[in-house]
């Protein structure tokens, strides 16, 4: 029976995105603070007798199963580096995380599989951080996990001191959009630059509470004119709870983050609204 190789992708927050710069390339100059929460998915590896990617769980309805697929393009792309073969290469992946919800879920799934495969196919850290960049913008912080800061177009990544654990509700619209992130940097060019400072005041902050008042997201000045729908849930959804909530990424989900044990609560307030609702908290790295 050939060995299955496990591991936890989780999900993300980003706490600070300021974005500061377009360029030339395409991408844009970011300066973030990402962190890591429990929820997760779980990754699966087989190095010999696999057939390509294989999807269950909750949110397996829309990750692609194909040569798209993050994870597998990560394997992939791995394998070029090294000189290998993906023939038998299996990777099963259990989708706890919503699909394309501002979460990460994607890009964590692609760098849980390069950390499984590095013992196994003898990679460096090196080689896995090159092929990380190559796929995208967020894989590089899942290399790292926990909390830090993201810099360049994402892929410049420096731990910060872990932040105290803290309650985390997730609130997913049932309806995401086609080219999700393209279009809100698209709305985003039509506006100022940030001036930035915000991701460098957070970075050096002692590491204590923190609630949804001391989150930033650049993508908050047009979320709620691209998602349809976002503005109201987002309204309803601060006026039931009390607390300020907030854009996770890209969207559309919205999140609440606080004292854990209020979690329930804040969860509770959702109650009949057209979302689904995820309690989760914060986790480190590893």
């Amino acid at each position: 029976m050939a060995e299955r190789l496990t591991g936890q992708a989780p999900a993300k927050l980003n706490l600070v995105l300021e974005v500061t710069a377009r360029r030339d390339d395409g991408y844009h100059e970011v300066d973030t603070v990402l962190q890591t929460l429990e929820l997760a998915d779980e990754v699966g590896v087989v190095l010999t007798g696999g057939r390509g990617v294989q999807v269950d769980g909750p949110y397996a309805r829309g990750t692609p199963t194909g040569d798209s697929n993050l994870a597998w393009r990560a394997a992939a792309g791995l394998a070029q580096h090294l000189g290998r073969d993906t023939r038998g290469l299996g990777i099963r992946l259990t989708k706890r995380i919503p699909p394309a919800a501002g979460l990460g879920g994607g890009a964590s799934d692609a760098a849980t599989v390069l950390r499984l495969l590095q013992a196994p196919w003898g990679a460096t850290e090196g080689q896995l951080l090159e092929v990380a960049n190559s796929i995208g913008s967020d894989e590089a912080f899942f290399l790292v996990r926990g909390t830090a800061r993201a810099r360049g177009r994402g892929e410049l990544v420096t731990p910060l001191p872990p932040l105290a654990r803290h309650g985390v509700v997730l609130f997913i619209p049932p309806e995401t959009i086609e080219q999700k992130t393209a279009r809100m940097f698209a709305a985003l060019d039509r506006l100022p630059v940030d001036a930035g400072g915000v991701a460098e005041t957070f970075a050096r902050r002692a590491a204590g509470p923190f609630r949804g008042a001391d989150v930033y997201n650049s993508f908050e000045r047009v979320a709620f004119d691209v998602f349809e729908g976002l503005g109201e849930l987002w309204a309803e959804l601060e006026d039931r709870t009390g607390e300020p909530i907030r854009l996770a990424g890209a969207g559309p989900t919205l999140f609440w983050i606080g004292a854990e044990h209020v979690t329930p609560v804040v969860a509770a307030a959702a109650e009949g609204l057209a979302c689904t609702v995820i309690e989760t908290a914060t986790a480190g790295g590893g």
